[in-house]
């Protein structure tokens, strides 16, 4: 149960009261190198703004079905469920000035739960000395709840508004690390990461807003008992596919690197850092954030860090 009230500039939902009971079930069976796995999750909600005079009630019931099959270190599997998710306060009761995201958000107490049906297929190979993690997922949403900008100003801030429309999301990601030699007391390592996401309002609705364009990252680690050092470089693809009034993001490339000593060796829990983040000082903005036009991701980062764990 939850009891809010916020006071002061950032007062843009009014004083709401939520609580929430949940559920569920976990069954797992194995046959052979086969493996069922059944869930099934019952919430109720309800939330209330008493100077609003409302009150919202929700049930939802989820339930998922996944299948998969090892052999050896190769592990393959699908995933299928039905899913609902009752609306937030922010989403309900909303309306003022949200500092944090340099908006007016505005919810809509109307909102009813967002249920979607959801799938994913995957394929995951661990031995020694390779990792591979590979996974396709869609999701159809009834009811997706989101919030987007309206082309109107209130106090200066543009107005967002929560709404709720059918809408279909599909990606992709990818996971890779790779032990590849040892070189004297050091082992190499290449590590990668991908994922894209794309995600659209049916019936020409457009596209959903602030949603991240395809990712890249890669990065390289000599490691040993004292001494780690690793650099990596994160690149972003430009993200043009925007929602009205929503503005496109430029993409960016990050490099890395990063230097841990372990004085007493890796059995001892002390460790001193040497970071160096955005070498180039590259101007990056991220498409999923709210402030992204007045507030880029941060410039040359360079830190010394001690670290001591007991």
């Amino acid at each position: 149960m939850r009891d809010f009230e916020a006071i002061g500039a950032e007062a843009f939902v009014p004083a709401n009261k939520s609580s929430q009971l949940g559920l569920f079930s976990l069954q797992e069976l194995a046959l052979g190198n086969f493996e069922l796995e059944l869930a099934a999750r019952y919430d109720r909600a309800r939330l209330s703004a008493q100077s609003l005079g409302i009150e919202r009630n929700f049930g939802n019931i989820s339930a998922a079905l996944g299948l998969s099959y090892l052999a050896g270190d190769l592990k393959i599997g699908a995933n299928i469920s039905r899913t609902g998710r009752a609306p937030s306060a922010e989403e309900l009761f909303s309306n003022g000035p949200h500092i944090a995201t340099q908006a007016f958000e505005i919810g809509d107490v109307n909102l009813s739960s967002e249920r979607s049906w959801n799938g994913e297929i995957y394929a995951r190979y661990d031995s020694q000395s390779l990792g591979l993690t590979a996974t396709l997922y869609t999701n159809r949403f009834d009811g997706f709840i989101f919030e987007a900008e309206t082309g109107e100003e209130e106090d200066g801030l543009p107005i967002f508004q929560y709404g709720q429309a059918d809408a279909n999301v599909w990606g992709a990601e990818f996971e890779a690390n790779a032990r590849i030699a040892q070189i004297g007391d050091f082992n190499l390592t290449l590590d990668g990461v991908a994922d894209y996401t794309r995600a659209k309002i049916k019936n020409g609705g457009g596209n959903v807003p602030r949603i991240p364009p395809l990712r890249l990252l890669g990065g390289a680690e000599l490691a040993s008992k004292m001494l780690d050092l690793r650099a990596e470089v994160e690149w972003s693809d430009d993200q043009n596919r925007v929602a009205s009034f929503e503005t496109p993001t430029s993409g960016f490339t990050f490099v890395n690197a990063s230097a841990t000593w372990r004085p007493f060796g890796e059995a001892r829990n002390i460790a001193l850092i040497a970071s160096a983040n955005n070498i180039f000082d590259t101007t990056g903005r991220r498409a999923a954030s709210f402030t992204k036009d007045y507030v880029p991701l941060a410039g040359r980062d360079l830190r010394l860090t001690a670290r001591f764990s007991f």
